[in-house]
This record gives structure tokens, C-alpha cells and sequence, in this order.
């Protein structure tokens, strides 16, 4: 008879959470880091952008250049500020996801731990009973008959 594990549906379902949740924070991270190098290119893109329209206003530009410019720079001071907010929201859900996984991981090693003290047990009484009959029948040889 084999060892049967009676929870062995329910580790399997946690086992299935926990994929699931590091899944998704993988997801998250992934995204925060896709988000950290769009806030870096705008940034480096608005300080050129800064660079040009301070050489232009050395060597004199038009109004309307200098409108142009006014505005891209507000643009994209605002995409910035955009995608701050989108980080810090992101590093929020981060956490939680991060909670989460841990929090599935830890029920699912305590069904695991579980699982292995039950069929350590039942290994040993197994063993016990082997050790009974190899007992057994050795006794029963050694009698006179």
C-alpha cells in the first residue's frame, strides 16, 4: 500500500496560488521597472529640451520657437508627473502582491511540512511492519519442530 497524502488537493491549490501570486508580482515588477525607464528617458529628454532653449535664448529665437518650447516643456513636466504617480501606485500594489505571495507561500510550506511529517510517519510504521514479519518468520523458522 502506497502513501496517500488526504490534503494532497489543497496543497496542490496552494501550490497554484502561490504560482499565481508570484506571477503577478513578477507582472508588477516588470512594470515598475518598464515605468522607472520611461520616467528616465522624459527626464533626460526635458533636461535637453532645457539645454536647447537656454543656447537658444542665447543666440535669440523667435517667440513662437520659444512658445513651442515653453510648452513641450510643460508637457512633458507633466508626463513626468504622470508617471511618478503611476510608480508610486505601482510600488503600493508591489507590497501587497509582495504580502500576498508570502502570506501563499507560508500555507502552502505549512501543508508541505504537513505532508512530510505524515508520510515520514507512515514510512517508519512501514518499516516497523516489515521489520515484524522478517521477525516474524525468522522466529518461526528457528522453532523446533
Amino acid at each position: 500500500m502506497t502513501y496517500r497524502f488526504t490534503l494532497a488537493p489543497v496543497l496542490k491549490l496552494r501550490q497554484s496560488i502561490e504560482e499565481r501570486d508570484l506571477h503577478l508580482l513578477e507582472q508588477t515588477q516588470h512594470e515598475i521597472a518598464h515605468t522607472v525607464q520611461m520616467l528616465e528617458t522624459l527626464r533626460r529628454q526635458a533636461d535637453s529640451e532645457m539645454a536647447q532653449r537656454e543656447q537658444a535664448l542665447e543666440s535669440g529665437v523667435a517667440a513662437a520657437a520659444l512658445h513651442f518650447s515653453e510648452q513641450l516643456r510643460r508637457g512633458l513636466g507633466e508626463q513626468v508627473r504622470a508617471l511618478e504617480k503611476k510608480l508610486a501606485e505601482l510600488q503600493i500594489r508591489r507590497e501587497q502582491q509582495l504580502k500576498g505571495y508570502e502570506d501563499a507561500k507560508r500555507e502552502r510550506q505549512v501543508l508541505s511540512d504537513l505532508r512530510n511529517r505524515q508520510q515520514e510517519a507512515y514510512e517508519a510504521r512501514a518499516d516497523y511492519q516489515r521489520q515484524r514479519l522478517t521477525d516474524d518468520s525468522f522466529l518461526a523458522r528457528r522453532k523446533p519442530g
